[in-house]
């Protein structure tokens, strides 16, 4: 009889392990986690603004939830090391996520390794149903692409065990710039009027409607030979101009310009392309 009770016991504890285990997996199924990148202002180099939220679909509500941020460069040979800086745009003061700010040098390793770049200061409630937000400055001081992740952390609902959530973004060189569209020279503002064919550069095709996103130009807008994509970071101006339209791709050939014909941009060429969906030279 004392058997059985022990087996019966064992049957329950299994029982019950496995139905906390399917209430993690239902919770951690719904939890949404959105990251968006815009490019601002910077007070050191160039910057963009993350805006984070975190969104509970389950009926249950996360406990001493905190929320942290691993950053590192998408290139693994970077010639020297870049300072990045991430701090709250807006300090939430009504229990939210507030990050403070964190200021040390950009990780050259994998975002899924080390200790986390910068994490909220305490613990919040996300309740059933409930969303979270917060909006962050991440400030580099030379222009360079970046993985990150995103995790959530909070406490089981059945075990009181710590469950993470996870996810990935990039941010991108576009995301940094300052982008705009013209049509016409005249429309480009002083001094940067006279550009420059860079000297041994490569053309490059890009994609219509990614230039269109990155670029914000109006639907009504054409695109035409001549047009330029402009960028711009700390007084200096670059720019793809439009030479041939690639009826056929959906897609424009470019050449770069730039207010010094003399730059090297063989690394942020190949970047852009990447980003601008085409990768073909001419």
């Amino acid at each position: 009889m004392q058997q059985a009770l022990v087996g019966n016991m064992q049957q329950a504890a299994q029982m019950t392990l496995s139905m906390n285990k399917m209430m993690e997996e239902l919770v951690k199924r719904s939890v949404q986690v959105s990251v968006f990148a815009q490019r601002s202002e910077a007070s050191r180099g160039v910057g963009t603004h993350l805006r984070l939220a975190i969104h509970n679909r389950s009926p249950i509500p996360l406990l001493q939830t905190r929320v942290k941020l691993w950053f590192c460069a998408r290139q693994q040979d970077q010639d020297s090391s870049v300072q990045l800086c991430v701090r709250d745009v807006v300090k939430d003061t009504t229990g939210g996520l507030v990050f403070g700010q964190t200021d040390g040098e950009l990780s050259a390793g994998l975002v899924d390794e080390g200790v986390p770049f910068a994490q909220t200061e305490q613990t919040t409630e996300v309740g059933n149903g409930a969303t979270v937000e917060a909006e962050v400055a991440v400030e580099v001081d030379a222009l360079v692409q970046m993985n990150g992740r995103i995790a959530v952390e909070f406490l089981s609902p059945g075990t009181g065990q710590l469950l993470t959530v996870s996810h990935r973004f990039g941010i991108h060189l576009l995301q940094l710039l300052d982008c705009s569209f013209v049509c016409k020279k005249s429309a480009l503002s002083a001094p940067h009027t006279e550009l420059q064919t860079i000297t041994g550069d490569s053309h490059i095709s890009i994609d219509i409607a990614q230039a269109r996103a990155a670029f914000a130009v109006p639907p009504a807008d054409g695109i035409e030979t001549d047009c330029m994509f402009v960028m711009r970071s700390k007084g200096n101006t670059l720019a793809l101009r439009v030479i041939r339209i690639l009826e056929d791709t959906n897609g424009v050939l470019c050449e770069f310009v730039a207010s010094d014909s003399e730059s090297d941009l063989t690394a942020m060429r190949l970047q852009l392309s990447e980003e601008l969906g085409k990768s073909n030279n001419a």
